[in-house]
C-alpha cells in the first residue's frame, strides 16, 4: 500500500528544512532541523479559503476535504 506525504520535506543550501503542506500548498514551517518540523505539522491547519481557491483553479466547485 502506497500512502501519500501529507508534508514533503525540502532541504535548502542554507541548511534549513521547510516543510510543505500538499493540500494548501503554503510552507508550514522554515526550521535549522528537520526533526523539529513534526511539531508545526501536528498544528497546521489549511486556510478554508485557500483551499477554496485551489478548487476554484482546478476547475472544481467540490471544496477539498482535508482529513
Amino acid at each position: 500500500m502506497v500512502s501519500e506525504v501529507k508534508f514533503p520535506h525540502r532541504h535548502n543550501s542554507d541548511g534549513s528544512y521547510d516543510s510543505i503542506c500538499t493540500a494548501c500548498f503554503v510552507t508550514v514551517a522554515s526550521v535549522r532541523g528537520e526533526e523539529l518540523l513534526r511539531a508545526h505539522e501536528l498544528a497546521h491547519v489549511c486556510d478554508p479559503v485557500n483551499l477554496y481557491r485551489i478548487a476554484q483553479a482546478r476547475g472544481s466547485t467540490r471544496p477539498i476535504l482535508v482529513e
